[in-house]
């Protein structure tokens, strides 16, 4: 076993995982990224962070280090090469002390998607089917030019204006289960002897769901919203609800879901197994202080005698001001560039690290010097 350290999430203390490397062979399909000509080692990671490779990790891969100019290495994962920064690469070796360091992600509904034929069809993108566990792999060719996250240097911080808030995503997936001895929802079936058998492919309402609410009753999640600045934009709220029954004594539409959130409703009407897109508009001001209490309800308005429901996942974004919640690991936030200035600044504080901070910003490519104030 070798060792790569993981070494911050955005922000994050360090942490030592454990992986395997070994040479794998290309498969026969979708690998068109893979230059046959080239060694493959693979690793795999299963926590969203950033880690870093060492020189003893890739030595003792039996990866020979004393032959491969450092500006060869390339990551690839989900069949798309990863941006990496590498310390100490421009002078051609990979000396003792020097390292690879890269943003890893962990499996999720990425590659489910195609099951449902359209991400339109995808109930829960934030959650894999099978396993939350995906493999990377490290190669290096003969070329200088390859996929890089470039160090900015930049500390002159008096010549730009601190930006007032920035975006913050959260997001709450639910897998609980329907409530039966099979958690998994298997979404419309056929009556075929008696028996409910699933349709061919994968439906909008199959998958790894929240517990159901039926017909007259109501579920309430609640959201992290801290620390919202309330002079910013409005925030966004994005919801999936899946119609988990089907009243067949009504030719119509038989389901009707209400969502309520910080004084706004959403409400949609329709007929059985369906998927259901929320989207609703929140004034930041109105948002709770701590985190926002979303409800979803079957209303008993249509005449059906039975109705289920579930949520698949919850996302708020909103305006947030430039602080850390007093964490030690923060993740998920967005920086709009400033479009008066060359580079945008951002001033934060209550951020209560273990180690050293790094900043990567994943949009533009860049590694990002903090300094800390005295």
């Amino acid at each position: 076993m070798k060792n790569i350290k993981k070494i911050l999430f955005r922000f994050v203390f360090t942490t030592i995982f454990l992986v395997s490397f070994f040479t794998i062979k290309a498969q026969p399909f979708n690998n068109s990224w893979i230059n046959y000509n080239q060694q493959y080692f693979q690793f795999k990671i299963a926590e969203t962070g950033v880690y870093r490779i060492d020189s003893t990790t890739l030595f003792n891969a039996g990866i020979p280090l004393s032959a491969i100019n450092p500006q060869n290495f390339q990551l690839f994962a989900r069949g798309q090469e990863v941006p990496i920064y590498i310390e100490g690469e421009n002078d051609g070796i990979f000396n003792q002390n020097d390292f690879i360091e890269f943003y890893a992600e962990h499996n999720d509904g990425w590659l489910d998607e195609r099951l449902y034929g359209s991400a339109i069809n995808h109930p829960n993108p934030y959650y894999s089917l099978t396993t939350d566990t995906i493999s990377y792999f490290l190669t290096w060719n003969n070329f200088t030019a390859n996929n890089r996250i470039t160090l900015e240097t930049d500390t002159n911080f008096s010549a730009y204006t601190p930006i007032a808030y920035f975006t913050k995503e959260n997001v709450e997936f639910f897998t609980t289960g329907n409530g039966t001895a099979n958690p998994y929802y298997d979404g419309e079936t056929m009556d075929v002897g008696g028996t409910g058998v699933s349709l061919f492919g994968y439906s909008s309402t199959e998958g790894w769901f929240d517990l159901p609410y039926f017909l007259g009753a109501s579920t309430t999640k609640n959201i992290s919203s801290k620390e919202v600045y309330t002079s910013g934009p409005s925030a966004k709220l994005e919801a999936v609800v899946l119609g988990q029954s089907d009243d067949v004594g009504i030719s119509g539409n038989n389901q009707h879901l209400r969502v309520a959130a910080a004084g706004q409703q959403y409400d949609s009407i329709f007929k059985g197994y369906k998927k259901i897109d929320v989207l609703m508009s929140l004034a930041p001001n109105l948002l709770g202080t701590n985190s926002t209490s979303v409800t979803f309800s079957s209303i008993n308005s249509l005449g059906a005698t039975a109705a289920r429901q579930a949520v698949s996942y919850v996302k708020l974004r909103y305006p947030h001001l430039p602080t850390m919640e007093n964490s030690t690991v923060f993740d998920n936030f967005f920086i709009e560039d400033n479009i008066f200035q060359s580079k945008s600044y951002l001033r934060f504080s209550d951020f209560n690290p273990s180690g050293d901070v790094l900043f990567y910003d994943l949009t533009n490519g860049k590694k990002i010097t903090v300094v800390q104030d005295s």
